[in-house]
Parts: C-alpha cells; sequence; structure tokens
C-alpha cells in the first residue's frame, strides 16, 4: 500500500467518527489506525531512509575525504623531498609536487562540494516530501475545524429556535 492509499485510510478511520467528537463515545478503530500508523513508517521512501543513512555518515565521509586529501598531500611532499639530486630534478620535483599538491587540492575540494551537493540533493528530497506530507496533513486539521465550526453553527442555530 503506498503512503497516500495509508494516509487516505487513516483519515477514512478518523472521518467516521467526526460527528461524536464532543461526545464520550469514540467510534475510532484505534487498533486499525495503530496498524495504519506503523504501515506508513514501513511505507517510507527509501530515498528518505538513504537521506537520514548519509546524514548520520557525512561527518565521516567528510573526514574520510579530508584524510585522502592530507595523505596525497603528505605522499606528494614526501616525494618531492626524496628528489635532491641536482638543481634541475630539485627544480623538476619543485614544479611537480607544487601542481600535484594543486591537483590533489582542487580533486579535493571537487570530491568535497560533489559530496556536500549529493546530501543538499538528499535533503531537498526529504525536505519537498515532508512539506508535501505536512500541507495534506495542514489541510485535513482545516477540513476538521471547519467541519467542526459548521457543526457548532448548526447546533447554536438549532437552541435558539
Amino acid at each position: 500500500m503506498d503512503i497516500n492509499q495509508i494516509i487516505e485510510d487513516l483519515q477514512n478511520e478518523l472521518y467516521k467518527s467526526k460527528n461524536f467528537l464532543w461526545s464520550k463515545k469514540s467510534l475510532v478503530d484505534m487498533d486499525k489506525c495503530s496498524a495504519l500508523v506503523d504501515e506508513l513508517k514501513r511505507a517510507i521512501p527509501p530515498a528518505v531512509q538513504e537521506a537520514t543513512y548519509v546524514l548520520s555518515q557525512r561527518d565521516k565521509i567528510l573526514a574520510n575525504a579530508e584524510e585522502t586529501a592530507r595523505r596525497t598531500l603528505a605522499e606528494a611532499e614526501k616525494r618531492a623531498e626524496q628528489i635532491v639530486s641536482d638543481s634541475a630534478l630539485v627544480q623538476k620535483a619543485e614544479d611537480e609536487a607544487r601542481q600535484m599538491k594543486m591537483q590533489m587540492q582542487a580533486t579535493c575540494q571537487n570530491m568535497l562540494q560533489v559530496t556536500k551537493d549529493n546530501v543538499d540533493k538528499m535533503l531537498k528530497a526529504v525536505e519537498d516530501y515532508l512539506m508535501e506530507n505536512i500541507n495534506i496533513i495542514r489541510n485535513n486539521r482545516e477540513e476538521i475545524a471547519n467541519a467542526n465550526l459548521l457543526k457548532r453553527k448548526h447546533d447554536d442555530s438549532a437552541e435558539n429556535k
């Protein structure tokens, strides 16, 4: 069952008792509502679960990328120090080391940016999903409030007659 169907079933179950909201009796089947909520939890899209995982692993991913960058830079510096035979080789090695360092910094910056962009895309997808469902819930609450208002007006007019 998809999420929207589960929400609709839950809404229908709640609407069954809307005429009895002010009475002491409730016609809501709490077991059914609880089962629908459990089903709703199971129906959460994998994208939401993946985004949650990426968020929990974000610091680890960024730390790994930074550690890789540090190791790469350390290797480049070590290599540059080892090449010390004559000035031409030293100059060439220094140039290569600088170039490698700049390339690695650019690569690391790119990796960090790609990771941040991917995390942002996933968070945006989760945000859009949650906002859609919040809007559904908000609309449902407004419908219930309007129904209650109409019932009160109807009850008040019946009492005044």
